[in-house]
């Protein structure tokens, strides 16, 4: 399926997410349980003040544009990850 971002559904992000799932352990061989913790670690330290200063320059640049896409929020795992390709591809089209 393809469709903007905006126009998702929860149903829509429940399936995306699946596929995700599918896709680390077929493409990569990582666990999803792996991965998950990785991510939301990430999450975790963008959007913890504390956490935010003591990341890489490189990492910092990229949780600055988190902190301005969510304010103060801190966003669900999946939104996340779709913000996450949607900063790295430069589309707001999804396709799983």
């Amino acid at each position: 399926m393809r469709k903007r971002i905006s126009d998702m559904t929860p149903a829509d992000k429940a399936a995306f997410l699946e596929s995700v799932k599918r896709s680390m352990l077929l493409e990569y061989g990582v666990k999803w349980e792996e991965m998950e913790r990785k991510i939301q670690d990430n999450i975790d330290a963008t959007f913890d003040d504390e956490r935010f200063v003591k990341m890489s320059p490189d990492d910092q640049i990229d949780a600055a544009f988190a902190r301005k896409e969510f304010g103060k929020e801190k966003p669900s795992l999946v939104d996340f990850l779709l913000w996450s390709g949607k900063f790295v591809t430069h589309s707001d089209v999804v396709e799983w």
